[in-house]
């Protein structure tokens, strides 16, 4: 899990990597790859075990992905909508490729904390 990169659900060829790294303010998650409806489901069960941690603040780094579907869009949503329930922060960051254009069309990028890059711990 944390520390690690692999491949989450090969699934007819389509995979997203994961690659997770504690720092002192909490987790950054780097996706690569298809967040859709073959990969979403084992990505949020693994966030989920991720958020068991309690970091104060986890970055889901998503400038590497290449494709979000609706059911990645839910994931997303669903993961922030826990962050805050538990008084937590989670960070988008979309770098300024497919992620950030797919935030921006669907009306997320005002509503879920969304950065370009990741910032400083601390910051």
């Amino acid at each position: 899990m944390p520390g690690g990169a692999d491949s989450v659900n090969v699934a007819a060829g389509m995979s997203v990597g994961w690659d997770s790294t504690e720092r002192e303010d909490g987790y950054v998650v780097q996706l690569s790859g298809e967040l859709d409806i073959s990969s979403a489901a084992s990505v949020e069960s693994r966030l989920m075990e991720l958020e068991k941690r309690a970091p104060e603040r986890l970055f889901l780094d998503l400038s590497k992905v290449s494709f979000i579907d609706s059911t990645g869009l839910s994931m997303i949503i669903n993961a922030d909508g826990r962050a805050r329930k538990d008084d937590r922060r989670l960070t988008i960051v979309s770098g300024d490729g497919v992620p950030r254009r797919i935030l921006r069309t669907v009306g997320l990028e005002d509503r879920l904390d969304v950065v370009a890059e990741i910032p400083a711990a601390g910051a």
